[in-house]
């Protein structure tokens, strides 16, 4: 395991799959009738109706074009650096991933009273969740990336 954290190649192929699964996603249900019509909130004024607006307008494809950016960045980045990370670079790689598992366990819990709370829009949730959780990973590993090129 600590070779594989070691390798910026992982972290460039990890990083560029789920970023090209979520953006594929993204971009697909972007105007697609199927997703608006799933869409649960409407004519209310709160976050999740507005939530549920900008997704039916389909400007999840911003936030794609975005995460995908990023992922670019990173990829560039990580090519440049050319050697694998040292010991301690890995122990910070590491911190990082046990604390993204931490806030992913957290939000998953939240997550969860929310449909308890709230069985409906579970849709609109969901892709909050995944916006906010994907979101977080790949400029954290920006951020990650940028620290270790001054060290």
């Amino acid at each position: 395991m600590k070779r594989l954290l070691e390798s910026t190649t992982v972290n460039a192929v990890c990083i560029s799959i789920f970023t090209a699964f979520y953006s594929l996603v993204f971009f697909t249900t972007a105007k697609n009738i199927e997703f608006e019509i799933s869409l649960y909130y409407r004519d209310a004024y709160s976050f999740w109706p507005a939530w549920s607006s900008f997704l039916a307008a389909g400007n999840q494809r911003y936030i794609a074009y975005a995460l995908i950016a990023a992922t670019i960045l990173i990829v560039v980045l990580l090519v440049m650096r050319r050697r694998p990370y040292d010991e301690y670079h890995t122990s910070i790689l590491t911190n990082c991933l046990v604390v993204a598992v931490v806030l992913t366990l957290i939000a998953i819990a939240i997550f969860y009273l929310m449909i308890i709370n709230e069985p409906g829009g579970i849709l609109v949730k969901f892709t909050l969740f995944i916006v906010i959780h994907w979101t977080t990973v790949v400029f954290a590993n920006l951020i990650y990336v940028l620290m270790c090129r001054w060290r």
